[in-house]
């Protein structure tokens, strides 16, 4: 398996484990309602959640504070 399809893969355990639906338009609301920069699309989260693509580290950051997880984690978790 590559690299985005298990970031992908632990993108949605986290958001199970945090109690919300994983749904592309779940995901971009919540995580916009957190990241300061420019919003992602609909489309940008359905890629991270198809594992078709992963999010800079920035955006690791935002997911990591919101679902919990421990940033010095992230390398680890995602």
């Amino acid at each position: 398996m590559d690299e985005k399809a298990e970031f992908s893969q632990r993108l949605r355990k986290a958001i199970e484990n945090a109690g919300y639906a994983v749904r592309p338009i779940v995901l971009e609301r919540e995580f916009n309602t957190r990241y300061w920069g420019r919003s992602v699309t609909v489309q940008a989260v359905r890629r991270w959640l198809r594992g078709e693509a992963i999010p800079s580290q920035e955006k690791l950051q935002v997911l990591s504070d919101w679902l919990k997880i421990e940033p010095h984690a992230c390398v680890t978790l995602w």
